[in-house]
């Protein structure tokens, strides 16, 4: 079994670049779903804030876990919810609740945390966890 050393474990998740930038998304995110017709509010609304906070909430609980397999999980979790993000800022565009250039600024930010997500996956390459 492989943890990864104290140098992970210490790190502040707020200071990642990663994280931040999905804080900057979901910020984002919040002030436009202020604009979104009442009858979305547990619809589209809904759905949209919970996938853009999932983001930052999973790669904040995936630093400084003690095993590699952990940390990878929360942050496949912050992956997928970037690209959920993608799927309902076109459902909003496709509505009409958001412009064209709206949605492309959401989508290309919400794609820019899936590459560096991305990127941080290769720092596990070589390492193995071998509890779940």
């Amino acid at each position: 079994m492989r943890a990864l050393t104290n140098e992970f474990l210490m790190k502040d998740f707020k200071k990642l670049t990663v994280y931040q930038k999905a804080i900057a998304l979901e910020d984002e995110v919040d002030e436009i779903v202020k604009t979104f017709p009442p009858i979305e509010r547990y619809r589209l609304e809904d759905q949209l804030v919970r996938a853009v906070t999932s983001i930052g909430a999973n790669i904040a609980e995936s630093n400084g876990l003690p095993y590699v397999n952990r940390e990878r999980y929360h942050l496949t979790i912050a992956f997928g919810s970037a690209n959920e993000v993608k799927y309902w800022v076109g459902r909003a565009c496709r509505k009409g609740y958001i412009n064209e250039e709206t949605c492309a600024r959401l989508e290309e930010k919400a794609q820019e945390i899936r590459r560096i997500i991305a990127g941080m996956f290769k720092r596990f390459e070589g390492l193995r966890d071998e509890s779940a």
